[in-house]
């Protein structure tokens, strides 16, 4: 067989594995939150809050968890104000995410409460500066919480939510960020975690494929949110932060913002859910991982940008790497 014969052999397949890939899955995952119980881990503040509100104004049920029983409460009195809805929508549950009896048990009594439809791992720290300046405490503690604290939920749920997906539609989705695709600098730990949500997400997508349980990887930037500001105190490398990661505290993202994306993402269905300005498209665009665009129009996007964005990569390599030198030698003066 000749090189041209091969070549429209490998195309014509290619396309006609494409035109399959776009054709299914157009109908929405999920009609609507109404009546729905979504339980989002981290809800007592930030973007887990902002969920948790949006999800009461849409007519669902909510299950927040925290470690703070004073901050779950003060949650609750929030989302009833704000929302002017009954008590009896909201189940809160005190559990630390990095305990897998606690998280557990947190889960169960959420689903007798009602059954899950949808779960989100939102729960997630960091703490700022280089690896060697961290402590074991710091590493354990942001492992703990952002990887086994996205493992153990799911883990516990997963028999539940198969069975419930029998005859309901079922999510989840998983918070990663756009660390999961380039590095945050000077949060190596956090970054290193958030690329085993990226991977852990990816793999259940997969498994989870038999059954009626979609999975979304939400990938936000920065976000107005209690984490940014252990941001803010990592003084020692904002400056290099603003050049490798375009960071800018005014233009941190509102959370109410991120959690509508979230919320409509994961009614559609949609794998990848991350905005869609410069960071995002570009990194989504060079660093998605094995699953494609779910839309034939941006899959083309992707593929028409691929090159050019791999060229700027090397091209930021530059800055960055003149950004970190001279950090390190006024550091070291």
């Amino acid at each position: 067989m000749n090189f041209l014969a091969l070549s429209g052999i490998t195309g014509l397949l290619a396309g006609i594995s494409l035109l399959h890939w776009f054709s299914k899955g157009k109908s929405p995952h999920m009609k609507s939150l109404e009546n729905k119980h979504v339980v989002i881990t981290g809800g007592s503040s930030g973007i887990g809050l902002a969920m948790a509100e949006e999800v009461l104004l849409q007519g669902g049920f909510v299950t927040i968890i925290s470690r703070s029983s004073a901050n779950l409460q003060g949650a609750v009195e929030r989302l009833v104000q704000n929302v002017s809805c009954h008590p009896d929508r909201i189940f809160s549950q005190a559990a630390d995410v990095s305990n897998s009896q606690a998280i557990a048990q947190a889960i169960h009594e959420a689903f007798r409460w009602k059954p899950i439809d949808v779960l989100i791992c939102n729960a997630g720290l960091t703490r700022g500066g280089s690896l060697e300046n961290q402590t074991v405490e710091d590493i354990d503690l942001t492992i703990g919480t952002n990887l086994n604290g996205t493992i153990y939920p799911v883990h516990a749920a997963l028999s539940l939510l198969k069975h419930r997906s029998k005859e309901h539609p079922v999510s989840i989705v998983f918070f990663a960020s756009l660390a999961s695709m380039f590095i945050f600098y000077g949060h190596s730990v956090y970054t290193a975690t958030k690329y085993a949500v990226k991977g852990l997400a990816e793999a259940l997508k997969f498994e989870l494929m038999p059954y009626n349980i979609a999975v979304s990887l939400v990938c936000p930037g920065f976000v107005a949110t209690p984490l940014l500001n252990e941001v803010e105190k990592d003084d020692d490398n904002i400056e290099v932060l603003k050049v490798v990661n375009l960071y800018d505290h005014k233009t941190a993202e509102n959370p109410r913002d991120v959690a509508k994306r979230v919320l409509e993402g994961a009614k559609k269905g949609s794998y990848l859910i991350a905005k869609t300005n410069y960071p995002g498209l570009f990194l989504s665009t060079v660093a998605r991982g094995f699953v494609p665009a779910e839309s034939l129009g941006r899959f083309w996007l992707e593929m028409i940008l691929y090159f050019p964005f791999r060229a700027i990569t090397v091209l930021a390599q530059n800055d960055y790497r003149k950004a970190i030198l001279e950090h390190f030698k006024r550091k070291n003066k």
